[in-house]
């Protein structure tokens, strides 16, 4: 069977192709649909939506948390904590119970999510809070059996609204932005809210920062670093309104903890790996039994006092010990 020239497709066609298929896919299901893309579309931001990781999503996969937040550009606390909030409008799906609970997200899913993040977090637009209004007008859906009494988000407003551009009154409405301007009314209203919280919020604010900075940037040894960490969870006991903050915080703090951890470890191997060499570089120019003895006791105690080195202790030295007189270091210590 002859194939035209045409036909045929390189690897990066088709990679194309099929990023160009997403786009597509994506804006077919929230444009002029979803509250969040029409921000994003207004402000001319699409392309902080459409990047390479989102476009090469497969529609029929489903991705874990570590996955999505690969995908989104961020780290896989954020999205445990931004899915926490704002479970029913990513509307993951869930396998498990309890504490093997884990959740999966179709293409959808990780694009909502892409939106969230990119709305919220340091020196972005909106709070969460304030997120939570946008998509919920105020109110978070609720189990009621009766669906007329279910608030409706504002998703589903903006929708109705598209439908009733029809009406010249409410073309004039949408034309006008004043469906936007209502937005941001209930943005306002909810930063007011939030700027009229009491003063003991803000010194719990305050605690918190106080201890992650503490943790993070501390001159403090990691072992008093630990137990400052354990500090998280009398704020969580005192404080539960304010769990979502101790809580994030308390997941950078133990991120900091165990890279503290992995650079002191890292420093007392080399630490112990450069003595190693000294001794046996002294031990092969050394014309004295009793200085030769000396250095033996000294990597003796070496290895009792790193028992968990041990193995790499005698690499090292097999490592190091390439000449003849070395090697007669190495057998003798091998032998106590």
């Amino acid at each position: 069977m002859e194939y035209e020239y045409s036909d045929i497709r390189t690897k990066e066609e088709v990679e194309e192709a099929s990023k160009e298929e997403m786009r597509e896919l994506l804006i077919e299901t929230f444009d002029n649909v979803s509250v969040l893309y029409e921000i994003y579309k207004r402000r001319s931001w699409l392309d902080k939506l459409f990047t390479d990781n989102i476009l090469s999503m497969d529609k029929d996969a489903l991705y874990v948390s570590n996955q999505v937040a690969t995908i989104c550009e961020t780290q896989t606390y954020m999205i445990n904590n931004r899915r926490r909030e704002l479970l029913d409008y990513i509307n993951p799906i869930s396998m498990g119970e309890g504490s093997s609970k884990t959740f999966k997200h179709n293409y959808i899913s990780v694009f909502k999510m892409k939106m969230i993040i990119g709305l919220t977090g340091e020196g972005s637009e909106y709070t969460v809070p304030q997120l939570k209004e946008i998509i919920y007008s105020g109110g978070k859906p609720t189990t009621t059996t009766n669906k007329s009494e279910e608030p409706t988000s504002s998703d589903q407003m903006f929708q109705m609204m598209q439908k009733m551009k029809r009406f010249e009154k409410f073309l004039d409405m949408i034309e006008s932005d004043e469906f936007f301007k209502e937005i941001d009314r209930r943005v306002q209203v909810t930063t007011d809210k939030l700027l009229k919280e009491s003063s003991s919020d803000d010194e719990v604010h305050e605690k918190i920062i106080k201890l992650f900075d503490k943790i993070a940037y501390g001159n403090e040894s990691v072992a008093i670093k630990e137990e400052l960490f354990k500090e998280f969870d009398s704020l969580l006991e005192l404080y539960p309104k304010q769990s979502y903050s101790i809580n994030m915080y308390k997941t950078a703090a133990d991120e900091k903890i165990t890279r503290f951890k992995q650079d002191e470890r890292e420093l007392h191997v080399q630490k112990v790996k450069g003595t190693i060499a000294d001794l046996i570089e002294k031990y092969s120019v050394s014309n004295s039994d009793n200085e030769r003895d000396t250095i033996k006791n000294q990597l003796s105690r070496l290895s009792d006092q790193n028992p968990d080195m041990s193995f790499d202790i005698r690499m090292w030295l097999s490592t190091l010990s390439k000449e003849k007189a070395k090697k007669g270091l190495l057998s003798r210590f091998f032998s106590n």
